[in-house]
């Protein structure tokens, strides 16, 4: 499925290589995750009550923190998602197939991305990139 060029033999070994990449991304993840401040962590409690102190900046400071802190919790779970996803395919021998065309993901591609679900063409197809 990754690449008719590659050999079986050859072909499980550049699967596991990829599949270790995403573990180690993935324990980084869980990692940076757990660091990530929750809204409702102690630094950010009380939330701010928005006329009731004298300096309004305090309250727009806090409440820009909660943003950012969710902004990033939410990109850090959907690489998550996308890690365990790949793994997934990993593990039922689906890995490498382009969700969309089921053609191969081109070999370059999963080097760069190894959660990686369309090929370049799809990619291309769906950015409007391959028009002119």
């Amino acid at each position: 499925m990754l690449t008719k060029i590659l050999k079986k033999f050859d072909k499980k070994e550049v699967i596991n290589e990829f599949k270790d990449r995403l573990e180690k991304e993935r324990v980084k993840l869980v990692t940076d995750l757990e660091g990530v401040k929750a809204p409702d962590a102690d630094e950010f409690a009380p939330l701010p009550s928005f006329g009731d102190g004298d300096d309004l900046s305090i309250e727009a400071d806090q409440v820009e923190e909660i943003g950012n802190a969710l902004a990033v919790k939410e990109v850090l779970e959907k690489k998550l998602i996308k890690i365990d996803a790949a793994l997934e395919r990993i593990k039922k021998g689906e890995y490498g197939v382009c969700e969309s065309c089921g053609k191969e993901i081109e070999f370059k591609r999963l080097r760069i991305e190894p959660a990686a679900t369309l090929c370049t063409k799809c990619v291309k197809k769906m950015t409007g990139q391959g028009k002119k």
